[in-house]
């Protein structure tokens, strides 16, 4: 797995005296960094334009900025046409070092470099307000939706953190959704059994093909077991499924692989999601990746407007790992990530009528298996 280092540190004004500025320029003290009004994503003031860099050039220049408006809010995938589980997402970093080939941010971002929100205090207080104000509900609540939750935690050191103050939260669980093998800064903190680590994860030869610079499978899933050992619960993501020669094998090995590695009454859940995109993603994908397969399968547009494989095609993927988890670890939770009813019918044994009741499920089986630490 790579070490990312910046060429550059832009800070904005607004954030020069955050504690989290200071942590980060302290541990890059040796690279290059200047403090700007407003940095202008069209005008680079280091005298070129970062909007016609390569992406992976973009990404070498660290921004710390002062983030304005609501940083918590619903998952940007919910719909009413689709069974969601009422995720709610933090904003705390945009854009990812991973180069993985079906990464939608290569087409829904218009910043090519990091940014990280500095002003990490009143994004936190903001988390506060909202669960305090519903003390009858459990938000569960994920910082992966913009960037990978732990690609640079381990050099940046924000998680740290965020995992105390979710500790102090009676009606809040936080999930960190990561491909990093990163998690040695996180085993000794006073987590209090309100943080779930979970990795994406697909079979090794999409690993090794479309998943660039991540951690290897074995990685992640030696990373998942450090992590339960050290008291946190764990999930997993099989998201996106990608409909390649031999994946019925593939990903039944990878459940095996899973349960091989952690035991399944640390898994607070496993979410299945197929490979989807927005039509202008291919574009950006065959010029960045042309030796990419991802696109070879049958494709149609959904009512959302993204592109999926054909219905049977998903409902098959979806029943071979639902199947097979089934079997060897029926406690644990399992659900469908941006699907409809229909697809919950023919795949899953469970079908939540709407995001609600979905969400009541996964949410009271905590206590159920994990009575001490819920």
């Amino acid at each position: 797995m790579f070490q990312y280092i910046p060429e550059r540190i832009i800070i904005d004004k607004a954030v020069v005296a955050e504690p989290l500025t200071e942590q980060i320029c302290e541990h890059f003290s040796d690279i290059p960094s200047k403090v700007v009004e407003n940095f202008s994503w069209h005008h680079d003031e280091f005298g070129t334009d970062p909007l016609r860099n390569p992406l992976t050039k973009g990404k070498k220049t660290l921004h710390l900025k002062y983030f304005k408006g609501k940083s918590i809010k619903a998952c940007p995938g919910f719909s009413n046409e689709l069974v969601c589980c009422n995720y709610f997402t933090l904003d705390l970093i945009e854009n990812c070092p991973f180069e993985c080939t079906y990464c939608i941010l290569q087409a829904f971002l218009n910043k090519p470099v990091i940014t990280i929100h500095a002003n990490l205090e009143e994004i936190l207080e903001q988390v506060g307000r909202l669960t305090s104000a519903q003390p009858g509900t459990l938000f569960r609540v994920g910082t992966g939706e913009h960037s990978d939750s732990l690609a640079l935690d381990h050099i940046l050191g924000i998680k740290a953190h965020v995992i105390r103050y979710f500790a102090k939260l009676p009606n809040a669980l936080l999930e960190l959704k990561t491909k990093s093998k990163h998690v040695d800064h996180l085993l000794d903190l006073p987590h209090g059994g309100k943080t779930v680590i979970s990795w994406s994860v697909n079979p090794e030869i999409i690993v090794e093909q479309e998943e660039h610079k991540t951690a290897r499978l074995t990685e992640r899933l030696e990373a998942a077991r450090m992590a339960s050992e050290a008291g946190y619960k764990v999930a997993f993501h099989f998201d996106p499924m990608i409909n390649y020669p031999d994946w019925e094998k593939g990903y039944q090995n990878l459940v095996d692989q899973i349960l091989g590695s952690v035991p399944p009454d640390r898994i607070a859940w496993i979410s299945l999601g197929a490979l989807r995109y927005i039509s202008s993603l291919k574009a950006v994908v065959d010029e960045r990746f042309p030796n990419s397969n991802i696109f070879l399968g049958e494709f149609v547009p959904g009512k959302d407007g993204k592109m999926r494989y054909l219905r049977k095609i998903r409902q098959r993927m979806f029943r071979n790992v639902q199947q097979r988890i089934k079997k060897l670890a029926p406690r644990i939770p399992t659900y469908l990530c941006m699907e409809n009813s229909t697809i919950w019918e023919k795949t899953m044994a469970y079908q939540p009528q709407n995001a609600r009741v979905l969400e009541d499920k996964l949410v009271t089986s905590l206590p159920e298996r994990f009575p001490v630490e819920a």
